[in-house]
């Protein structure tokens, strides 16, 4: 007996760690676009062959012209030009040519060979643009484009209060070939391949596959081959369908049965299925490969997040783009370092905030099942004239990520906020996107994360609600979290309640508690920090009834302007600090009560220098065994766990004058740790 889905994925995209090898163009001919000239400020006829580059810089893909953003208050916000030449084989002389770009920050104008090809207004998001007729086979080919990152009151978001407007062409940029009959890349830069779980029992997953076509030959009459494969690479099953277009756009639909499927179940178990997908017309092949889960969700007002029939706790961190050497102009192997640290704390969710992350991201969610909440950059402000943006850019989200099945709900805003009315523009765009996104995706839901109170103008909108929540950082105190939980649950009882963030911050160079100036000030203690998420992480832990809680932030991140907590263009609220180098004691806290990996850790370890020869040692464990602690070599007490937050105390320990080494160490698993704190009285 089959049963309806309420909510699923499907799909993962392949990517091999090489830049820009998206997993749709690796069975096609393509030549990654890397080297660049670059020029800053307003230049006419840039894309003319006949400009001399004597002045220009030499660079390399990805790259911003923004990094004053975080290296100084303020940063340029203007024009820029890049020209590469590309040399395009002969091979591809019979072929379809493209040229696809993974994100430009924040508007992009391109031309090949001089002559302008396109416009894309949204930072995030990838475009492409055939230029077949263009380009000049067996030479060289010049590529110019123009790119601007100044804020348009026409285009999300409409500022930079929250984030910086990096700009640059930031994420890889690719030419690539296809017969003239294939597999449409142009479908808002997609792989053009979609799948869809119909029904599922225990015995069999029903799904459908559509694949756009599109075909610039005479050739009328082609095949559709499908190969469905386990994780192992064994076929499952495969199947041919049979095309006859009668015009050059086209949309095949076909479906196929998973016997005794295995689901893609979180961290728990990330199955992936892989579906190559082959359009065969004459002598011409055009092949995607994509992998794909099966898995339902609900979410329940008083038992949360619900995965494939079970409970399942949703609880992690949200994350931007960026890194401090780097801006957003990331590498494939630090974004797969921010995953992986993710991974390692335990996080069972990420929130990509606030915007569309790169390619690789989301593959790498899929990977090691953590469930994502992926949204546009619909924050704060708004002039009631972005729509027709914001329409596009959550097009090219839901299409370019329909087939991720770490992606649960899609984000349509942050912290937008309609003071006057439920009429004003931003709440009549809220419901237009909320119709939008369901005409694009019959199978999830929608969200957004507000810091208003439980009712309010841009309120219940979207099928989900979050909630921004800082006590005791920007009001209140810090148990007031449990408060406003347990009314709200007990006022509105049908509501689904989400923490979208919460957090405080804390710079590990500040070391005394008691200079705390928050939320403005200039120290930000790390132990500060600390305390904030044993107590907060307490009170949400024990409330299951909240479908999903996310830190905000996993890592430090530059707001350009802002002059707080000792280091300025800096948001100090991360787990993680700015240029990866140190995980903060909050790490170590949430690792202990997140992940499976054995944790024994001695909290405030930077705090080095002592004015007083009697501590506290924390510890952080989540170890079933007793833990010893000795002071220059000498056992001074053992402990067990009691803590239900895996926290473990011990008190009035005796250091001597000078330094001291501090030791903690399990009698189950050989685990150990060893700080030096120094008494200087």
């Amino acid at each position: 007996m089959f049963r309806k889905i309420p909510f699923f994925i499907a799909i993962m995209l392949v990517q091999n760690l090489c830049l820009a090898q998206v997993s749709f163009l690796q069975s096609r001919e393509n030549i990654n676009l890397e080297t660049w000239s670059f020029r800053k400020g307003r230049l006419n006829y840039a894309e003319k062959f006949s400009i001399l580059e004597n002045d220009w810089k030499k660079i390399k893909v990805p790259h911003t012209y923004s990094m004053d953003a975080i290296e100084d208050i303020g940063y340029y916000k203007g024009d820029a030009w890049y020209r590469t030449l590309v040399y395009v084989p002969t091979s591809m002389t019979k072929e379809r040519v493209f040229i696809r770009f993974e994100g430009v920050g924040q508007e992009a104008q391109v031309y090949v060979n001089e002559k302008r090809i396109g416009n894309h207004v949204g930072g995030y998001s990838a475009f492409c643009f055939e230029i077949t007729d263009l380009v000049k086979f067996g030479q060289k080919n010049l590529v110019a484009v123009k790119v601007n990152n100044k804020p348009n009151f026409k285009r999300i978001p409409v500022d930079d209060n929250l984030f910086n407007h990096y700009g640059g062409i930031y994420r890889p940029v690719t030419i690539f070939s296809t017969p003239k009959y294939n597999i449409s890349p142009q479908y808002q830069a997609s792989s053009g391949v979609f799948v869809e779980l119909k029904e599922l029992s225990d015995k069999t997953a029903k799904l459908e596959i559509r694949t756009h076509i599109s075909n610039t030959s005479d050739k009328k009459k082609a095949q559709l081959k499908y190969v469905i494969k386990n994780a192992k690479g064994k076929k499952v099953l495969s199947f041919v369908e049979s095309l006859d277009l009668s015009g050059p756009n086209h949309v095949a639909s076909s479906t196929f049965e998973i016997k005794k499927p295995i689901l893609w179940n979180g961290r728990k178990n990330p199955y992936l299925y892989t579906v190559e997908v082959e359009l065969v017309s004459e002598n011409s092949i055009d092949k995607v490969t994509q992998s794909f889960g099966v898995r339902t969700y609900s979410i329940d007002a008083n038992k949360g997040f619900i995965l494939n029939n079970e409970p399942y706790r949703l609880y992690g961190v949200c994350k931007h783009q960026e890194w401090k050497e780097v801006g957003p102009a990331v590498s494939d192997e630090q974004l797969t370092k921010d995953i992986e640290l993710i991974d390692e704390i335990g996080a069972t969710a990420l929130r990509l905030s606030h915007y569309q992350h790169s390619n690789i991201t989301y593959d790498l969610t899929d990977k090691k099942g953590i469930l994502t909440w992926a949204e546009i950059p619909f924050v704060h402000d708004y002039s009631g004239r972005e729509g027709k943006n914001a329409k596009q850019q959550l097009t090219e989200l839901i299409t370019q990520n329909y087939n991720h099945p770490s992606i649960f709900v899609w984000g349509l805003w942050n912290e937008v906020r309609a003071y006057k009315s439920p009429e004003e523009p931003c709440v009549i765009l809220t419901k237009e996107l909320n119709e939008l996104a369901h005409e694009l995706d019959k199978t999830r839901i929608t969200t957004s994360a507000s810091d208003r109170g439980m009712k309010s103008n841009m309120g219940n909108i979207t099928d989900l609600q979050a909630w921004n929540k800082y006590f005791g950082w920007y009001y209140g105190k810090y148990e007031d979290m449990a408060t406003w939980l347990d009314k709200s649950h007990k006022n509105y009882p049908d509501r689904r309640i989400g923490i979208s963030e919460y957090g405080v911050g804390g710079n590990i160079y500040h070391q005394d508690k008691s200079k705390l100036e928050k939320p403005n000030g200039n120290f930000f203690p790390e132990q500060e920090q600390s305390y904030y998420h044993e107590l907060t992480w307490k009170i949400l832990k024990d409330r299951p009834y909240v479908w999903g809680t996310f830190i905000w932030n996993m890592f430090d991140f530059s707001v350009a302007g802002w002059n707080r907590g000792g280091i300025s263009s800096l948001n100090h609220k991360g787990l993680v600090t700015f240029d990866r180098e140190t995980k903060k004691d909050a790490f170590y806290f949430y690792k202990a009560n997140w992940s499976d990996e054995p944790v024994l850790y001695i909290a405030e370890r930077r705090h080095v220098n002592r004015d007083s020869n009697h501590v506290t040692v924390k510890v952080y464990t989540n170890l079933d065994a007793q833990i010893e602690l000795s002071v220059n070599g000498k056992k001074v007490a053992v402990q067990d766990q009691k803590s239900d937050v895996n926290i473990m105390k011990f008190e009035n320990v005796e250091l001597s004058e000078g330094k001291n080494t501090i030791t903690v160490f399990s009698s189950g698993k050989p685990l150990k740790d060893e700080v030096i704190w120094t008494v200087q009285k």
